[in-house]
């Protein structure tokens, strides 16, 4: 009697369940986290790096939420798939933020079934840079290397390029939302304002440090060393499947040593390895960043992930017990 009578509530707790999911879906709200009752108006975001940028822009609105459709230590979505819960959050949603720049090729398909979802893609009018990754193609031919290219997403790590993104979420959210449309400009002017103190002291730290070169571990430092003033003699594929192969990493170590100084710029997603690259040049230095791709739900992440890349900054320019080559 008891394992029939535990059988038959798991039964009826899953019959609750999935009846709560389709009148979600149909009544088209989902309750809000962070406040009782349905919103009013309901704003998706793809993943974390836009997710904080529209909690500052909404700030607190009245009537208005905001949910994160990927899970906040997802980090970059490579290979991302479409829970069921993904589709009901789309339905129930007012407008869906994008990052853009090919970051949410997972949500293509689901985008066909809602076609009137507003979607604002952050990425809009931003210059793109070319994934740097190196891979060896073999005898491909000029069309079939071009076939292989393509476009770098982490447009958010670079403070500039986020600046846009929060302005062109905020001319989204005022089209989609005019009543709440002063409230979204005065919210992101107070974030921007933030965001350009970052850049500003970022880009000073990096020049009194007087590297020009750099080697890069992963796409994902490479708009924020865009942003410093350093360029990539070498991008290597660390962390992805292909892993790091030894022709790569000898092509790297040869563009270190002939840049003479060079900086070795890790994601701190991922391991620091492979500091044998830099052992060619006159001096080499590890500077670990971090790329606001995962965290805390609060608004300020991603500011602090940008004080935590000051602080390495002004560390790397501090003397060294030792002297010569070496990363920290």
């Amino acid at each position: 009697m008891g394992k029939q009578r535990i059988g038959a509530v798991a039964l009826l707790m899953a019959a609750i369940v999935a009846v709560s999911a389709l009148i979600t879906a149909f009544t088209g709200r989902l309750p809000s986290a962070g406040g009782g009752g349905e919103a009013e108006f309901r704003i998706v975001a793809s993943f974390y790096p836009v997710y904080v940028a529209a909690l500052n822009v909404v700030g607190d609105t009245e009537g208005v939420t905001v949910d994160n459709l990927v899970p906040s230590q997802t980090g970059c979505l490579h290979d991302y798939q479409m829970a069921p819960s993904d589709m009901i959050s789309l339905q129930s949603a007012d407008l869906l933020i994008i990052n853009g720049a090919g970051a949410e090729g997972f949500l293509d398909t689901a985008l066909r079934r809602f076609p009137s979802l507003t979607v604002v893609d952050t990425s809009a009018e931003i210059p793109l840079l070319e994934s740097g990754e190196i891979h060896d193609h073999g005898d491909e031919s000029e069309e079939e290397h071009a076939e292989h290219s393509f476009m770098n997403e982490h447009i958010w790590v670079s403070p500039t390029r986020y600046a846009k993104q929060v302005e062109n979420l905020r001319d989204g959210l005022c089209a989609a939302d005019p009543d709440h449309a002063d409230g979204y400009r005065a919210n992101a002017a107070r974030y921007l304002a933030q965001i350009a103190d970052r850049g500003q002291a970022l880009r000073s730290a990096a020049e009194s440090l007087g590297f020009t070169d750099c080697v890069t571990f992963h796409d994902s430092v490479a708009y924020l060393a865009d942003e410093l003033g350093l360029h990539p003699v070498a991008s290597l594929a660390m962390g992805e499947e292909s892993g790091l192969s030894a022709a790569d990493a000898a092509q790297a170590q040869q563009a270190a040593a002939q840049a003479g100084r060079i900086l070795l710029l890790y994601d701190s997603q991922y391991p620091v390895e492979y500091e044998y690259i830099g052992g060619g040049a006159a001096e080499s230095r590890t500077l670990v960043l971090d790329t606001a791709v995962s965290g805390s739900q609060t608004a300020d992440a991603w500011l602090q992930a940008m004080d935590r890349n000051l602080d390495a900054l002004r560390a790397l320019g501090k003397p060294s017990a030792e002297s010569g080559t070496g990363g920290e």
